[in-house]
């Protein structure tokens, strides 16, 4: 999922972290963390690396992952100049219409654990029966951050087997064990491992 930004004449310079180490070649006035997955023991490979003036992209897959973890990626996002009138939860319905849009159905999800954090974070979970483009079903957790002119997206995706969507009804594959730990664990890693920093603060 991409996404298009909106300018303004704020300017910031922002420092991403891959692993824990920070780029030192650059002013750090926002430092964004994005640790290691640590569904993944053996570490991940970038196989999308997209840099543009005001956005950029990052796609992440595990290193000889295992047999559950094969078809899992992170898909890290940022945007930049945008207005204080873009907030986190005006940004989440242009994913949730992006997720609508690239999906035959799908089920999107707020979290609780939106009630217990600040207005520059969201949290949204969503179920997509089948990608148009993939033809494959896919289960995703994100958490997006609000900073002082760009914002800050995470995703943790995993490709399934399509399913079925029935109205009024939570999707069967999240009764599924195996599913409902891999959802743990990537809400876990959202909401402890990735941060963003501004200074000595982090959200």
């Amino acid at each position: 999922m991409s996404f298009s930004n909106v300018p303004c004449d704020d300017q910031q310079t922002t420092v991403i972290i891959d692993n824990g180490i920070a780029d030192q070649t650059v002013f750090e006035y926002e430092k964004f963390v994005v640790p290691v997955y640590p569904g993944w023991k053996k570490g991940w490979q970038k196989t999308k690396n997209l840099s543009l003036e005001r956005f950029s992209e990052i796609e992440y897959t595990p290193v000889k992952p295992p047999a559950g973890e094969i078809h899992a990626f992170i898909n890290q996002q940022k945007l930049t100049n945008l207005p204080k009138s873009m907030t986190v939860h005006r940004f989440s319905v242009s994913v949730e219409d992006i997720i609508e849009s690239i999906c035959e159905n799908a089920v999107i999800h707020r979290p609780d654990i939106n009630d217990q954090v600040s207005d520059h974070i969201y949290y949204g979970q969503y179920a997509c029966s089948l990608r148009r483009d993939t033809q494959q079903g896919e289960l995703g957790y994100y958490k997006i951050m609000r900073g002082s002119t760009s914002i800050y997206m995470l995703a943790v995706k995993w490709s399934v087997k399509p399913f079925v969507i029935e109205e009024g009804k939570e999707p069967p594959i999240f009764k599924d064990k195996e599913i409902r730990k891999r959802v743990t664990r990537a809400e876990k890693y959202l909401r402890y491992d990735v941060k963003l920093c501004t200074g000595e603060s982090c959200s």
